[in-house]
C-alpha cells in the first residue's frame, strides 16, 4: 500500500505537534515559564468572580452558539466554540474554589453537553462535587444564533447577574446582547476570533478579547502544566508558520532569477 503525500505530511505535522506539547510539558514541570504578556480582560474577570463571591450574584458564561463539528462553515466556529468551553471550565473551577454562583448558557445541543461535562468536571476537581448544578447550566436555543441572543437578554433580565463572560463563537447576534447588557450597566468580558462580533464586543465593553487572545485565555486562568504547554506548542507552531510564509516568499522573490524550480502553492 503506497501512501498518500498529503497524508505523510500530516502524519509528520501530528508527530511534531505531539512532540512540542510534551517538550514544552515538561518544562513547564521543570518550572520554566515564559514571559506572557497581560490581559487586562481577564483580570475584569478574576474581579467580578471575587464580587460574585461576596454579593451571591451570579457570573453568566457563555461559549457562544457556535456547534463542535466540521459541516460546512463550522470550521472557525469549533475552534472558538472549543476555546470557550476550556475557559468556561476554568473559570467555573475558580468559582467552585470561591463559591462564587454561576449560570451557564449554550446555543447548541452537542456544545451544551460538552459545557455540562466540563463544568461537572471543574467541581469535581475543586472538590466541590456537591456544589454542582447542572440545572445552572442551560440550553436556550439550538444552532439559532438570534434565538440564542434573545434568550440571553432574557437572563440578563430575569437573573441577578454580577457579570457576563462571551467568549467563544460569536457572530452579528452579540450586538443584540451585548447592547442589554451595555444598557443595565452589565460588566461584560467578550472574546472572538470573528471580524464580524469583534467590532460589536469593541463597542460594547471595554473588556475584549481579540483573536487569538481566546486561545490563550485558558492558560492564563490556571496554573495547571497541561493548560501552559499548550499555550507554549500554539505559539511554537505560529512562530514556525511565520518562518515558512516569510521563507516561502524569499524563495518565490529569488526563484526565477537562480533558475530554481517553483514551490507547489508559489
Amino acid at each position: 500500500m503506497i501512501v498518500a503525500p498529503q497524508v505523510m505530511l500530516l502524519m509528520l505535522v501530528i508527530l511534531v505537534v505531539v512532540a512540542m506539547t510534551w517538550l514544552h510539558h515538561a518544562r513547564v514541570i521543570a518550572g520554566w515559564l515564559p514571559e506572557r504578556r497581560p490581559l487586562p480582560a481577564l483580570d475584569a474577570l478574576r474581579g467580578a468572580l471575587g464580587r460574585g463571591a461576596e454579593t451571591g450574584r451570579s457570573l453568566h458564561i457563555s461559549p457562544g452558539s457556535g456547534q463542535i463539528g466540521a459541516g460546512n462553515g463550522t470550521r472557525g466556529s469549533t475552534a472558538e466554540t472549543i476555546a470557550g468551553l476550556m475557559v468556561a471550565g476554568r473559570v467555573a473551577e475558580e468559582a467552585a474554589l470561591n463559591g462564587a454562583p454561576i449560570l451557564i448558557s449554550s446555543g447548541d445541543a452537542i456544545s451544551h453537553l460538552a459545557l455540562r461535562g466540563a463544568v461537572r468536571q471543574a467541581y469535581q476537581m475543586a472538590g466541590q462535587t456537591q456544589d454542582y448544578d447542572s440545572g445552572r447550566v442551560q440550553l436556550l436555543a439550538h444552532q439559532d444564533a438570534l434565538a440564542y441572543a434573545a434568550g440571553v437578554t432574557t437572563l440578563y433580565g430575569r437573573d441577578q447577574i454580577e457579570a457576563s463572560m462571551l467568549i467563544g463563537s460569536f457572530g452579528q447576534e452579540f450586538l443584540l446582547i451585548g447592547e442589554d447588557g451595555a444598557q443595565r450597566n452589565l460588566p461584560q468580558v467578550a472574546g472572538s476570533s470573528s471580524s464580524t462580533a469583534l467590532p460589536l464586543m469593541m463597542l460594547s465593553t471595554p473588556s475584549a478579547l481579540i483573536g487569538e487572545e481566546i486561545y490563550a485565555a485558558e492558560s492564563y486562568l490556571s496554573s495547571d502544566p497541561a493548560a501552559q504547554s499548550r499555550l507554549m506548542t500554539q505559539d511554537g507552531l505560529r512562530t514556525v508558520v511565520i518562518i515558512l510564509l516569510i521563507g516561502g516568499f524569499i524563495y518565490g522573490l529569488i526563484q526565477p532569477s537562480l533558475g530554481l524550480p517553483p514551490l507547489a502553492g508559489l
